[in-house]
């Protein structure tokens, strides 16, 4: 585009935005749709989460700010520790069997990316707290579905 024509594009952006601003049910409704675009991902189902299912030698074992948690869809699990970090939390995992992933730490507002090594391993770097999911995809020139985890609230 030209200047003039984002000028333009920017000047009508603002006159509908103030003049009729767009319904906040729509909003959620567009955002709940989006939702959908994982719809043939496989949902990795909770299987094991330290603050629920906290026996005597998990506490031993487990080290305060820490948590565990395991997912798991047909025979694959992913392994989770949530650790605090600062004001935020930090993540790290392990996906077996082992294999490269692209993870995506999805939270209510941004989502952050890493990279799972041949070894099933990855880490992020601080987030901040709240409810999160995981979204496993395959590495750039690999197959398969995508796979979401329940949400969690760190």
């Amino acid at each position: 585009m030209h200047e003039p024509d984002d000028e333009l594009e920017a000047e009508l952006r603002r006159l509908a935005a103030d003049r009729e601003p767009v319904p906040a049910e729509l909003v959620q409704a567009a955002l709940d749709a989006f939702g959908w675009r994982d719809i043939d991902a496989e949902l990795a189902e909770l299987v094991y989460d330290s603050l629920i299912d906290a026996d005597e030698a998990s506490l031993v074992r487990g080290s305060p700010g820490q948590r565990l948690v395991s997912f798991a869809v047909g025979g694959m699990t992913i392994d989770v520790e949530v650790t605090g970090a600062g004001s935020g939390r930090s993540i790290m995992g392990q996906i077996a069997p082992p294999q490269r992933a692209m993870v995506d730490i999805r939270g209510p507002q941004d989502t952050v990316t890493v990279e799972a090594d041949e070894l099933g391993r990855f880490q992020s770097v601080p987030i901040p707290p709240g409810p999160a999911s995981l979204r496993l995809r395959p590495p750039p020139g690999g197959d398969g579905p995508a796979i979401v985890t329940d949400w969690i609230s760190l």
